[in-house]
């Protein structure tokens, strides 16, 4: 349901987070991760599929982050149910005030509606110490995604379903 709100907060302060499109997410994914590169290599596989979900963060109107929540089995640990984040950006200007923490956070409330016992993302080694603020592991080492660069994979318990 793109436009939906999936939280605001009272507080003028803190950023609306809004049920987008893969139309919405594209732009800002594609001008942060996938710069220089046709618009189609910012386009996942699974963009579209049933249970995918497409959050983005506003503050004061205008569309500042972005991350992607698909129902998928984490590698390595088959038959447990899993959430991953894929395309998290965040606009260059906006770094550090929140936005990702606040996507994140709703990121977890979706999984665990969703009866997710894990929360997963490849995460580029430079956002590596972001998850960990969260209480992500490293799973396994370091590898490489080509023509993207280093990722280490990462994980976020979030229990036994009820």
């Amino acid at each position: 349901m793109a436009g939906e709100t999936a939280r605001v907060n009272g507080n003028a302060d803190e950023p609306e987070i809004r049920i987008l499109t893969t139309a919405e997410v594209l732009p800002l994914r594609h001008a942060v991760l996938r710069s220089g590169r046709p618009l189609e290599t910012a386009r996942f596989a699974n963009d579209e599929a049933p249970g995918t979900r497409h959050l983005g963060a506003y503050r004061d109107g205008k569309l500042l982050a972005v991350a992607s929540l698909y129902i998928e089995e984490m590698p390595n640990r088959p038959g447990v149910s899993a959430t991953q984040i894929r395309g998290v950006a965040t606009s260059p200007e906006a770094r550090g005030t929140g936005l990702g923490v606040a996507l994140m956070n709703v990121a977890r409330e979706y999984a665990r509606e969703k009866g997710a016992q894990i929360l997963w993302c490849n995460a580029r080694g430079s956002a590596a110490a972001f998850y960990r603020k969260l209480g992500y592991s490293i799973v396994g080492d370091e590898f490489e995604i080509p023509d993207v660069g280093p990722h280490f994979r990462m994980m976020l318990e979030l229990g036994p379903t009820n």
